[in-house]
């Protein structure tokens, strides 16, 4: 049975390279496409599946009934990932999204949730649902229907279950709701711009004077992108910072940084799951969301044994991270 379950998106991403992205009302030459498989739900199951194993990670989310599902389902079990908490749901379409990337690995994205805002609190009472959630170590939840992350959440502090969650788009027009549920989760992952909605800060020693003044005492990690990552500890006013993987002196170059967020995610609650600390399980997840993006695939995270290679090898370039106590 898994160690892990993930609920959220699941997408069919549909990725157009171009030199600069267009600005309003500017046509631009599209160099190539790719049309894989995403979302943010299936993103983070793959990334923890290929820490933890084959059958390890299971994945809740919602298809329709269509071409797309099927491939969604192949490719997932391709990775090891459990699928039979995945919904089909008729007359819906699967989710796509639709992103630009441009030459220096930026994106702009437009998705179509489909199948995706059918999920529903039916769904979780299934008999194999409901054994994953019983039998798990961890929950991993990124943007289901609030109701729906509602009751994962509720569900899982009645077990004692840690919840990570990443609220993502959920968070602009709920920003109450999504302020009272964080308070149950154990860690909440925000990128930049989710910071600055949510706690009206997107840098680490106002975000954590911000969590202390909203009463939230979980633990808040920054995705910061090119600046790396924070972990925030409001109990404690302690900040653990990791830069982000250092890819010149690797060699290596950004190509497209879709998806990072999600590798992070799910490579993080994976080296919880076994065990490791926040901020062990810090340095290899922003060093995974660094390796994805010097690849063009949206998931393009390392295997367990790759990554703590790269990271054996990155200390020497000053990868690590730095505590230091708010004053």
């Amino acid at each position: 049975m898994a160690s892990l379950v993930v609920c959220g998106a699941i997408n069919w991403d549909i990725t157009c390279f171009v030199e600069g992205l267009p600005v309003p009302g500017e046509e631009v030459t599209i160099k190539h496409i790719t049309r894989v498989s995403g979302g943010t739900g299936g993103n983070v199951a793959v990334a923890a599946a290929r820490i933890l194993g084959v059958k390890e990670v299971a994945l809740i989310g919602a298809l329709g009934k269509d071409d797309i599902a099927r491939q969604q389902i192949a490719t997932l079990e391709d990775e090891g990932v459990i699928t039979t908490g995945i919904q089909h749901i008729a007359g819906e379409e699967s989710g796509q999204a639709y992103i630009l990337v441009d030459q220096t690995g930026q994106n702009v994205i437009a998705s179509h949730l489909g199948a995706n805002a059918g999920l529903g609190l039916k769904h979780l009472h299934g008999a194999q649902v409901k054994e994953q959630l019983e039998e798990c170590r961890g929950i991993v939840l990124t943007d289901p229907p609030l109701e729906v992350a509602q009751e994962l959440i509720n569900l899982a502090k009645r077990r004692d279950v840690p919840v990570l969650w990443d609220p993502g788009i959920l968070i602009s027009p709920n920003r109450e709701a999504v302020h009272s549920l964080a308070k149950e989760a154990e860690v909440l992952f925000l990128n930049e711009t989710e910071a600055g909605a949510l706690l009206g800060a997107d840098e680490p020693d106002m975000g954590l004077q911000r969590l202390q003044r909203l009463g939230l005492r979980n633990h808040t990690v920054l995705k910061l992108g090119a600046q790396g990552a924070a972990l925030l500890e409001p109990a404690s006013s302690l900040i653990v910072q990791v830069p982000a993987l250092p890819l010149k002196e690797l060699g290596l170059n950004v190509i497209n940084t879709v998806g990072c967020g999600d590798v992070f995610a799910g490579v993080f609650a994976a080296y919880r799951v076994l065990g490791a600390s926040l901020g062990e399980s810090l340095i290899m997840a922003s060093a995974a969301a660094g390796l994805n993006a010097t690849r063009p695939e949206t998931r393009s995270s390392p295997d367990r044994a790759s990554l703590e290679e790269m990271v054996d090898r990155s200390q020497g370039l000053g990868f690590a991270a730095q505590e230091r106590k708010l004053s």
